[in-house]
């Protein structure tokens, strides 16, 4: 499965896939999934690279010259993590039709 295809499938039903609506459990299971790709063999190079832009974007996006990941940084833009769950896909959306 791709990962957009994932992610699209996780924004529909993110209990089924995280167990609850958070964007902490997100990024756990986004760790899990790189974890997974890249232990099962040769990784597609494009899909390696999405996350450093991502976050080089996020970073940009809100002027955050720290070294804070996409996640705390939606999460503080955000009320809470069910907040910054539904946060994180409008910006994925932007971030997609940016690049």
């Amino acid at each position: 499965m791709e990962l957009f295809e994932l992610l699209e499938n996780i924004q529909k039903r993110p209990e089924h896939f995280l167990g609850n609506k958070s964007i902490v459990r997100l990024q756990v299971f986004l760790g899990g999934y790189n974890y997974h790709q890249a232990v099962i063999g040769p990784s597609n190079p494009e899909e390696d690279k999405i996350w450093t832009r991502f976050q080089r974007w996020i970073a940009q996006r809100y002027e955050i010259k720290t070294n804070q990941s996409w996640m705390q940084i939606i999460l503080f833009f955000s009320r809470d993590e069910f907040d910054a769950l539904d946060n994180f896909f409008k910006l994925l959306d932007e971030f997609k039709e940016c690049t």
